[in-house]
């Protein structure tokens, strides 16, 4: 029922939506757009009055196509503050990561920075969740892509890190720590003769 689905997305409805509108299963709903399932008379008079249409043009498509609403001065407002935002939270993504990075380089791999770094990509997956959205015209902001790339920038290089880490074998890994280790107690020292 393809005018079933085109009247559901021109009402900015998703078949969940639809299905509780209709007091149907959404899986119902999925089978009959799908046309894996014939709906009963009783379904379509339901999925007719959750469309606010007839019986007869929900069956027979007899009716005109919505137009578009077009953006309002609010719409571009309000997309305007949440393209900021996600600007916001891309370049403090790029720092978090950046940390996660430093601390690496001076710490090396440990428990506390793999659980540090699953939390970073969790905050990273809702990120790109949120960022589903887009502006009025259906594109991201400059100030959007320009944090966007900061953020992955880092995110390639902590990739780029964590490939290192796997490739590396036990010895190259011990040489390493005992390296940072020696470099840390060596800064110590000096510092210690600065401070004297």
């Amino acid at each position: 029922m393809e005018q079933l689905k085109r009247l559901r997305e021109e009402r900015g409805l998703s078949q969940v939506k639809l299905a509780a509108r209709a007091d149907l299963n959404p899986a119902t709903v999925n089978q009959i757009e799908r046309g894996a399932r014939n709906a009963s008379p009783g379904t379509l008079r339901k999925l007719a009055e959750a469309l606010g249409v007839s019986l007869v043009d929900l069956i027979e498509g007899n009716y005109p196509k919505a137009q578009a609403p077009q953006p309002s001065l609010e719409d571009a407002a309000q997309s305007e503050a949440f393209q900021h935002a996600l600007a916001v939270l891309f370049r403090g993504l790029a720092r978090r990561g950046q940390g996660i990075i430093e601390q690496s380089v001076r710490e090396g791999p440990s428990e506390a920075l793999s659980r540090e770094l699953t939390e970073y990509h969790a905050e990273t997956a809702a990120l790109f969740r949120i960022k589903g959205r887009r502006d009025i015209f259906g594109r991201d902001s400059d100030e959007v892509a320009e944090a966007e790339a900061a953020y992955q920038g880092v995110e390639d290089r902590i990739q780029a890190m964590l490939r290192q880490d796997m490739g590396a074998t036990e010895e190259e890994r011990s040489a390493a720590r005992r390296f940072r280790d020696t470099s840390k107690s060596h800064v110590s020292e000096e510092h210690e003769a600065d401070a004297s």
